[in-house]
């Protein structure tokens, strides 16, 4: 159920972002200006309050992002994690015959080197 929640507010959180800093204003107007929000922005909050706002806004939604994005990765998503990778999943049991070549002592004896 957490897991959920926090998958919902990540996305959540991704939106937002995309969309304010799509509607901070570039030195060409953004995008922003293409749709008419920066004039409602700065008609709201003066042409420095909306810049001001919209960065205060966008550091945190970064923050809270990258937060989110810690948590979700933190976050155990079953009881036995062994069961969720495959590989592990389809070699549980069986056992595995270690093989050490007999010509170990020969490759360190010369430093790693191979003959050509």
């Amino acid at each position: 159920m957490l897991y959920s929640v926090l998958i919902f507010l990540f996305v959540l959180v991704c939106i937002m972002l995309v969309g304010i800093i799509l509607l901070q204003s570039s030195k060409t107007g953004g995008m922003g200006g293409a749709i008419g929000g920066q004039s409602a922005m700065n008609e709201a909050f003066g042409g420095e309050g909306a810049d001001k706002l919209l960065v205060r806004l966008t550091g945190g939604l970064a923050f809270t992002f990258m937060f989110l994005a810690i948590m979700i990765s933190l976050y155990p998503t079953s009881e036995n994690s062994d069961i969720d990778n495959p590989v592990i999943a389809r070699n549980k049991g069986k056992e595995i015959d270690l093989v050490i070549p007999s010509d170990v002592e020969a490759i360190e004896q010369d430093g790693g080197e191979t003959e050509e």
